[in-house]
């Protein structure tokens, strides 16, 4: 029964040391696409003071509603109204080394999603500009949709890259028939660095004359990778 078993081991031993011992081919397919920013976040902070909370409140919410009521007036159809992180607190002012408190300050912050930034983009921010406010900060970004579209593409281009590669080496090693052994995957993080922008106008100058402001979003390249290993 040892000796069976002694032989059985053997025999597994020598089946893996001949599976490692496979010749092969192993490649690494890269691929690099670029795309263009295809959404705009427009990002509002208000602010509201007044003596009291609810002055501070009242004002505040004021101010949300004309930008969301002249949104909705624009007739823009491609954007999302967000309204978040509000909250209130005490108006303390600090001179000559004491403090005192002035009332309170109501604050909110506002995101505007566009999702064509070619034909909606200046329209929603000139209507943001008519409501009053002195200012916001437009970030240029890619959206989650065409993420995942790209990040499918780029991995297929990958696959091809190293598909193609492996055929030259084999052909020029003189082998004819290869075939995948094994693939390894790490997914590459592409960050998508927002382009930011800031547009502040002067109270004093709402009615004057504005040129639409130039926006030409530059192109990201993303990349991935994948290595192949293949038998012949």
């Amino acid at each position: 029964m040892k000796k069976i078993l002694s032989v059985t081991i053997f025999v597994l031993l020598f089946l893996g040391a001949q599976a490692q011992q496979l010749p092969v081919i192993e490649v690494e397919g890269l691929s690099e696409v670029s795309v263009l920013p295809d959404e705009a976040l427009i990002y509002i902070s208000l602010t509201e003071k007044a003596m009291t909370v609810a002055d501070a409140t009242n004002g505040l919410n004021k101010k949300t509603k004309s930008i969301e009521e002249a949104l909705k007036k624009s007739g823009v159809k491609t954007y999302q109204f967000f309204a978040e992180n509000y909250f209130v607190q005490v108006n303390r002012v600090f001179s000559r080394g004491t403090s005192r408190d002035s009332g309170f300050v109501a604050s909110q912050n506002i995101r505007v999603r566009v999702s064509d930034i070619e034909k909606d983009l200046i329209k929603v921010t000139e209507t943001i500009h008519q409501t009053g406010n002195p200012g916001f900060s437009l970030s240029l970004n890619v959206s989650d949709n065409l993420k995942k579209q790209t990040e499918e593409h780029l991995l297929e281009l990958a696959i091809e890259d190293a598909i193609k590669k492996a055929h030259i080496i084999a052909k020029s090693i003189g082998v004819e028939d290869i075939k995948v052994h094994k693939v390894v995957y790490t997914s590459t993080s592409n960050t998508f660095y927002p382009i930011m922008r800031e547009a502040r106008v002067s109270m004093a100058s709402d009615m004057a004359p504005m040129e639409e402001p130039v926006i030409r979003p530059e192109a990201r390249k993303l990349t991935d990778k994948v290595v192949v290993t293949f038998t012949f």
